[in-house]
């Protein structure tokens, strides 16, 4: 008699325990996802993305280093050295946004498209160009701005883009691992 009241009481309290964890499991499932990191792809080995703005900053002159530099140039008027700055922003957020989507979209390469006045002073830069999102991490300096006026723009590329028969060409350091990426202190 006891072991049959022993036997109830362990399937009583198997039944509590598997309600118990149903509860659990069923509760936890209506958090909220956890949002993974974006992740880039580098060899065998995947590493989170630096953030393109990060990388940008780090390389590219700050807002104060601009402005210094546009009061020394005489020739100017405030309202030219305003729309310099202007102009400079704008097309550093567009380049982080191009970015950003790309990183959203697993876009791993991407071209720099050369505008007319882009061709007199990106000599590193050849018009069927690419860069991986690895060289942009490691190497930030490569994306525009690059000078004031700059009409270069950075643009996912797409594997049936072919500018030319020869195909794609790699942006590729000139001396050891550094790029012959103008000064910025010129303008276009």
């Amino acid at each position: 008699m006891l072991s049959y009241i022993i036997i109830i009481a362990i399937v009583v309290l198997s039944i509590i325990l598997a309600g118990i964890g149903a509860y659990v499991v069923i509760h936890s499932a209506d958090e909220k996802e956890e949002v993974k990191p974006v992740i880039d792809v580098s060899g065998q080995y995947a590493v989170v993305v630096r953030p393109a703005r990060e990388s940008l900053t780090a390389v590219k002159p700050g807002e104060a280093s601009l402005r210094s530099w546009l009061e020394t140039q005489e020739q100017l008027t405030p309202e030219q050295r305003e729309a310099y700055i202007n102009e400079w922003n704008a097309a550093l957020e567009e380049t982080i946004k191009t970015i950003d989507d790309g990183d959203k979209n697993g876009v791993a390469t991407y071209r720099i498209e050369l505008g007319p006045k882009g061709k007199n002073y990106c000599k590193f830069v050849n018009e069927d160009n690419f860069v991986t999102r690895e060289q942009i991490r490691n190497h930030a300096e490569i994306l525009p701005p690059y000078v004031f006026g700059c009409d270069c723009k950075l643009l996912p590329k797409q594997p049936w883009e072919n500018p030319s028969k020869s195909g794609w060409k790699a942006v590729i350091p000139t001396r050891g691992s550094s790029y012959d990426v103008p000064d910025w202190r010129q303008f276009a």
